[in-house]
């Protein structure tokens, strides 16, 4: 949202090949002349409005299938705008404690009845790890 990706990143070194959207609070001519398609969206408590991140998208593209990934604050982002279907999560046998980093941050609930709920779908090992999936019911 902010323009930090990498021009060596295998994301932008893909765009020519593969059409490759980022959206941002400005615009960025670096993405731009690497073929990153950028939009500009109107920022909501300092970061990308969803929902007009997400009418942008269907604007260009309009049989629009999502896959969001990012840390923390992304997640919570979409979580807390009731804009995720489905989770897909992953688990290793590890314990970070608070020096981890956490898989949703900072989502402000009222009452334990506002939290979204979901419904397990598949889990599946993945050497050492899990994969779960999970449709919002």
């Amino acid at each position: 949202s902010r323009g930090r990706t990498p021009l060596t990143s295998k994301l932008v070194t893909s765009a020519e090949r593969i059409p490759t959207y980022v959206i941002s609070l400005r615009s960025n001519e670096r993405l731009t002349d690497a073929g990153v398609r950028v939009i500009e969206v109107a920022e909501t408590d300092g970061r990308p409005d969803l929902l007009a991140a997400l009418q942008a998208l269907k604007a260009e593209l309009p049989a629009l299938n999502l896959m969001v990934e990012g840390g923390g604050q992304v997640a919570a982002s979409f979580l807390q705008a009731g804009l995720v279907d489905a989770l897909e999560w992953f688990r290793a046998p590890i314990i970070l404690g608070d020096e981890g980093r956490p898989g949703v941050g900072a989502f402000v609930l009222k009452a334990l009845a506002e939290a979204p709920r979901f419904r397990r779908t598949e889990v599946q090992e993945l050497g050492p790890d899990l994969w779960e999936r999970y449709e919002r019911l």
